[in-house]
């Protein structure tokens, strides 16, 4: 238990010292996130906080346990996600294609260099297409997430938080610990990154969030879930397993898949920016961007309770759990699609 404490505690000690360094640097080398019509804030914020988490996070890694193999990848591609964030973050536009394809290149190399890949064929090109593209969508999903201060952070910390849990239920300390010092790094973040936030975390920063979050649960093995397998006649767990840990991930899945449905049903291309997404519309309803992001907080603890339920459910709690968090997310989708959000000339 001393070494959680400490892993946890190091992490965001590390993450609260290293986060004004970020700033004073985005402030000297001028990597600002500018106010414009699209932006919430009215003044010019440092977006340099990726690195402070990054830092914190990779900081800490080695004490989790983990085989070398694992860290070193983790530590390289993680560090590649956040120099290649920071060329938008410093002004360099790289168009929404290049950057997928780049993302599943480096997942694809990532797999190559880790050894982390689904396992849910036998036929092994088929589980390194499935895991490259679930990286690249996580790192993507966090980056459109990124549009309110400390949703991403927030949605972070208890997210990790949950898996460090989950993967301690199921004897993985090693990557229990990879979780807490995530939910360190960030949590120590978003002491500067809550609402009015002081720094961002910029594309590099949201992309390595996505991208540790995605790894994590890629890793997570919830062996408790082997009856319902066995009942299911479903030979490989991760089948059945691999739920859980998509459900922590629920908000930034949903909103993805809400904003590209709704632009393709408005004739919108999907790389246009826009404030078309779940925490826009909830702020446009009438509450302030902190209400929003304390709402989605609750919401992603809500997640967090129901998946850890679920890995003690039978099989007909297991289900329910899920019908529970479909109903919830189609409830979400019709409450939000009552905020209109696009011009009459998106429609034609």
């Amino acid at each position: 238990m001393l070494k959680f404490v400490l892993i946890f505690l190091s992490s965001l000690v590390l993450s609260l010292i290293l986060t004004p360094v970020a700033k004073f640097l985005s402030h000297k080398f001028h990597i600002l996130d500018q106010p414009g019509h699209r932006k919430i804030h009215s003044k010019p914020i440092p977006l340099l906080g990726g690195i402070a988490i990054y830092l914190s996070f990779v900081g800490v890694l080695w004490l989790t346990g983990l085989e070398a193999r694992v860290l070193w990848s983790i530590a390289g591609f993680g560090l590649f996600f956040i120099l290649f964030g920071l060329l938008d973050d410093a002004g360099i536009k790289i168009r929404a294609r290049y950057k997928i394809w780049s993302h599943l290149l480096a997942s694809f190399l990532f797999i190559y260099a880790s050894g982390i890949v689904f396992q849910f064929f036998r036929f092994d090109p088929i589980n390194w297409v499935l895991t490259a593209c679930f990286i690249t969508f996580m790192t993507n999903s966090m980056n459109m997430l990124d549009g309110m201060d400390g949703l991403v952070t927030g949605v972070g910390f208890f997210g990790s938080t949950s898996l460090c849990v989950l993967a301690l239920n199921n004897s993985q300390p090693g990557l229990a610990l990879a979780a807490l010092a995530l939910a360190g790094a960030c949590l120590g973040f978003l002491r500067y990154n809550f609402n009015p936030a002081s720094i961002f975390l910029g594309e590099g920063g949201s992309t390595f969030i996505g991208f540790a979050m995605a790894l994590i649960s890629l890793r997570l093995e919830l062996y408790k879930l082997w009856d319902i397998a066995l009942v299911l006649n479903i030979p490989r767990l991760q089948f059945i397993s691999f739920v859980v840990p998509l459900i922590i991930l629920g908000i930034p899945i949903f909103d993805t898949f809400y904003v590209f449905t709704n632009r393709y049903l408005h004739h919108i291309k999907f790389s246009t920016p826009g404030k078309d997404h779940s925490h826009h519309r909830i702020h446009l309803m009438g509450l302030s961007q902190k209400a929003t992001v304390l709402a989605l907080y609750c919401v992603q603890i809500v997640l967090g309770a129901i998946s850890l339920a679920m890995i003690n459910a039978d099989l007909q709690q297991f289900f329910s759990l899920l019908l529970i968090v479909a109903i919830f997310a189609l409830v979400a989708w019709a409450f939000l699609n009552k905020v209109e959000v696009y011009s009459p000339e998106a429609n034609g």
